[in-house]
């Protein structure tokens, strides 16, 4: 079983006190590679250090190109694999998913360029929900029920790429932490929705991303909008907190980002480097009160399917509120 602690120590924090986030403006790098560098350079990232396997974790939530603001993008991943490489930092590089109830990875790595990325790459790709499952070992009874792949266990370094996404409807905010999920190796994570942020907090309590690189290239608020923002923080916690405000929401109102820190996961006592928080705060397209309205309605419709027509809902007793449309 796994435990509930980290799976090894997040190497290359500054110092316990502070986590610093860094924030680059890419459209004033020459390309994606030159600001990934820049990000790890202004967090301090440490290269000297080589491993034997290295996962990286995108958000391929479903079929959507990385321009609708739902997906990473498979450019800045493929950036990420050539610094990877060429600093020779690991000898062998997974890119990981799992099958979702809408989205099968075998179907999205195709549509979405990451299966020729791999080829080109020479990395392997690895759908989660095909290997042996592992049971936390919680005191909860929501940890009883979570399982998490035997490679996560094994892996020497994970790096989370998550996308920037101010919608959610369940937690508020989809970002470092929320990536994590999707580390659950079953298909029907919709069991885990009416406790969702206990479970978001417990698989990265599991598993916690040792790197995370967010994609805010184009982010998506009430509507995609392209931000050109890369983050890199060795913290999860500290960078679901900027990823917060700069959707315009309060750290101590998304309770996944708290559970987390509770859990000691990460820390909300962040410290900015690099570009300017404001630029990408001003520019980030903000929910309204019609636009909450009317996604509430169409959620709640959705969910009224779900509980009365699908065997899920039906077995499970699902309410329309636990539905992520």
């Amino acid at each position: 079983m796994i435990s509930e602690t980290n799976r090894q120590a997040n190497p290359g924090k500054i110092n316990d006190d502070e986590q610093a986030v860094a924030l680059v403006d890419v459209s004033q790098c020459d390309g994606i590679r030159e600001a990934i560098e820049q990000a790890l350079k202004l967090i301090h990232f440490d290269f000297s250090r080589k491993f034997e396997k290295v996962a990286i974790k995108p958000n391929l939530c479903y079929y959507w190109k990385h321009t609708t603001g739902e997906t990473t993008d498979p450019a800045l991943v493929g950036a990420l694999i050539d610094v990877l490489q060429a600093h020779r930092f690991a000898d062998k590089i997974f890119v990981v998913e799992s099958d979702a109830s809408a989205m099968r990875m075998n179907h999205v790595v195709k549509m979405l360029g990451y299966e020729k990325l791999a080829k080109e790459k020479d990395v392997q790709l690895f759908n989660l929900s095909k290997d042996a499952q592992i049971p936390l070992d919680g005191n909860s009874a929501l940890a009883k029920d979570i399982t998490i792949p035997k490679l996560l266990t094994e892996i020497d370094f994970l790096i989370s790429v998550p996308k920037l996404k101010g919608v959610h409807n369940l937690t508020g905010i989809t970002c470092a932490l929320k990536n994590q999920f999707g580390c659950i190796g079953v298909q029907r994570k919709i069991a885990f929705h009416e406790h969702i942020d206990e479970a978001i907090a417990l698989v990265n309590k599991a598993v916690t991303p040792n790197l995370v690189m967010v994609d805010g290239i184009v982010s998506l608020g009430k509507t995609p909008r392209k931000l050109n923002l890369l983050m890199a923080s060795n913290d999860p916690v500290a960078t679901d907190v900027v990823a917060a405000k700069i959707a315009g929401l309060n750290p101590r109102k998304v309770k996944h980002i708290v559970e987390s820190e509770n859990m000691g996961v990460g820390s909300t006592n962040v410290k900015l480097v690099g570009d300017d928080l404001s630029r990408f705060v001003n520019i980030f397209p903000r929910r309204g009160f019609i636009y909450n309205l009317a996604r509430q309605n169409l959620v709640s419709f959705y969910g009224f399917y779900v509980s009365h027509f699908t065997v899920e809902g039906r077995t499970l007793k699902l309410k329309p509120a636990w539905w992520d449309f």
